[in-house]
């Protein structure tokens, strides 16, 4: 019985190892070709048996899913729906089984199916096609950075209103105290004015609006509550950190196509792109002493069954630097999948001792073991690998891969390191131009950062020195500014000296001041509510904020902003839906205009409800 099993494992070997010599001849990029021209001739038969054969070479390299492939049968199946609806039928199953986990062929199916049946059955097809953009890594990490750029304009039009809005609340007390202070040095009409100018002082100096911006959050700092004034710094701070998150934003969508990333995500999630492995030869030539670009391109070229090539990128790979475990193991995946299983353990040891924590070395080890008849020591593997990575064993364990032995696959991670060093690498520069690089450094000398950061140091500093002779205030009442000058600091801090007396006091006042008094208080608070009314219209929470509510107030600007921004931006900021994704980019604008509008109604409509006091 025991003979029996050795000989149909050797017997598995064998037609494993004669398949793939007898694909040897055959990569993915020449079969793909003659498929879809056999198709495109109405030649279907042929275009099954090709991409069959196409699966079959990929199962033999260990590759897992063709996305480019997918994407151009998807978009194959969608303009040839009229004209073929056989070859638009090929193309479409062909799409599924080339990669169906692509998020670029849900979305395109349902494009399809909603110029066929209409919108609302497309929709499971889009929403299926953005739980799978958040799957993979390319295209969540472009949607990663558009929802940062979205952010970074809602966090913008945030901190504009509340600058606005600090304006409208404290701008007649800080013209008070300006004409104060000036009036100690000069007497006239133009201490009025110049009290006046002062609130708008960086227009004089030919500085643009979000200096503006940053010098009224200096000046009204101190005139707010505790609750305004955390506002005002967790604004400016945030408004601070915009630049260079929209720098690491550009970086993310840059890099994620860099040769060395578009070849470690094929790496490690076993896809085939017929382009990375030619853009990484062209990257190796110019860079040739980094062993980890020798692996992945090694990785690529075990994909075209290029074994001999791999072969001599791992072997140099391990030359510059002897102690790299992943290049030994590799390694040793070719000799083991020629047979040389003696061979293979040595570099699976020699992986071991380089890397104790590998559990890709211990395990491919155990399947050697076990093709030599060496089965205390396979079991022994099998237990080293569970004791390292138990996650991992189960996974082999539940779905061995069609090779049986796993490739060591260099992290993503690893690859934006190896991007971010290649940009201070001369000859890499003058062949691909400036690589995209993120530093925080250099990010944050731009002058919204620094004007941020100044005006937030300006406003507690401004804070600290007026905080002893006092801020002047505003009457709740008719507006009226006063100061500590102007009046008694015993008497109440909200209401002037004539409202004083008419409305707490309640003392005699002759009724033609108390006549004026009542129109004031009612111009006054007719011009307030107007106002609110007319930035409620446009800015949901922008009255709330002038009204003093300025939890509700921000919370409110920020998530219609944002809500505006991404239904304004879909289908520009949004490459991770690709280029055919109608139905997805509609449903984005759809949701998202529809919260704004429910947003709208309920911070705008209690406002346009409320009447003047």
């Amino acid at each position: 019985m025991r003979g029996r099993r050795l000989a149909a494992v050797a017997l598995a070997f064998v037609a494993l190892t004669a398949a793939r010599s007898a694909l040897a001849q055959a990569a993915p990029r020449d079969i793909w070709p003659q498929a879809t021209a056999a198709a495109r001739e109405g030649d279907l038969d042929t275009a099954k048996e090709k991409t069959s054969e196409l699966l079959s070479t990929g199962k033999t390299y260990g590759i897992r899913t063709f996305p480019s492939y997918a994407a151009g049968a998807a978009a194959l199946a969608s303009e040839s729906k009229a004209k073929s609806p056989e070859l638009a039928a090929w193309a479409e199953k062909v799409s599924r089984d080339l990669d169906g986990r692509s998020p670029s062929v849900a979305f395109n199916e349902a494009d399809r199916q909603a110029r066929a049946k209409g919108l609302m059955s497309a929709v499971p097809l889009a929403l299926q096609g953005f739980a799978r953009a958040f799957v993979n890594y390319r295209s969540n990490t472009l949607t990663r950075a558009d929802l940062l750029i979205v952010a970074a304009g809602a966090i913008l039009i945030t901190a504009i209103v509340l600058a606005l809005a600090l304006f409208m609340r404290y701008g007649r007390s800080a013209a008070h105290d300006f004409r104060e202070f000036l009036g100690r040095r000069m007497t006239g009409g133009s201490v009025s004015v110049l009290g006046f100018a002062l609130l708008v002082l960086p227009l004089f100096f030919w500085l643009g609006p979000m200096w503006l911006i940053f010098y009224w959050f200096a000046i009204f700092f101190g005139y707010g509550g505790w609750i305004e004034r955390a506002a005002v710094i967790a604004v400016l701070i945030l408004v601070a950190l915009a630049p260079i998150a929209l720098d690491a934003a550009a970086h993310w969508i840059a890099g994620v196509d860099s040769p060395v990333v578009a070849a470690a995500i094929s790496s490690a999630n076993d896809s085939y792109e017929p382009d990375a492995l030619r853009r990484l030869q062209e990257l190796v030539a110019v860079i040739p002493d980094d062993p980890t670009l020798h692996v992945l391109i090694g990785n690529l070229q075990a994909f075209e069954g290029l074994d001999d090539q791999a072969n001599v990128h791992y072997r140099r790979a391990i030359q510059l630097r002897p102690t790299y475990a992943g290049a030994h193991v590799n390694l040793g995946n070719l000799l083991y999948l020629n047979n040389e299983f003696q061979a293979a353990i040595a570099e699976y040891e020699k992986a071991e001792a380089a890397d104790p924590k590998l559990a890709t070395a211990f395990y491919n080890h155990s399947v050697a073991a076990g093709d030599t008849y060496r089965f205390d020591l396979q079991k022994e593997m099998i237990t080293r690998t569970r004791s390292i990575d138990s996650a991992f064993a189960d996974r082999m364990g539940r779905n061995p891969p069609p090779q049986k032995i796993v490739m060591y696959k260099p992290s993503i991670a690893e690859a934006w390191t190896i991007s971010d060093r290649l940009s201070s690498r001369a000859a890499a520069r003058a062949l691909f131009g400036n690589y995209s690089i993120f530093e925080p450094i250099r990010a944050a000398s731009n002058p919204i950062t620094i004007g941020a950061l100044a005006a937030l140091l300006l406003a507690l500093l401004l804070n600290l020195i007026r905080r002893r002779t006092g801020y002047a205030n505003a009457c709740i009442k008719c507006g009226r500014t006063f100061c500590s000058r102007c009046k008694s600091a015993r008497e109440s801090s909200t209401y002037c000296t004539q409202c004083i007396h008419i409305y707490l006091k309640r003392d005699g006042v002759s009724l033609d001041t108390k006549r004026q008094k009542l129109e004031e208080v009612g111009g006054h608070q007719t011009a307030v509510t107007r106002r609110n009314r007319l930035f409620a219209t446009f800015l949901p929470g922008s009255a709330q904020l002038m009204e003093g509510r300025i939890i509700a107030g921000m919370l409110g600007i920020f998530l219609f902003a944002f809500f505006v921004l991404t239904a304004v931006f879909t289908g520009r900021l949004g490459p991770a839906l690709g280029p055919v994704a109608d139905v997805a980019q509609t449903i984005v604008r759809a949701v998202s205009i529809a919260l704004a509008v429910i947003l709208w109604l309920l911070l705008s409509l209690p406002v346009y409800r409320r009447r003047a006091a």
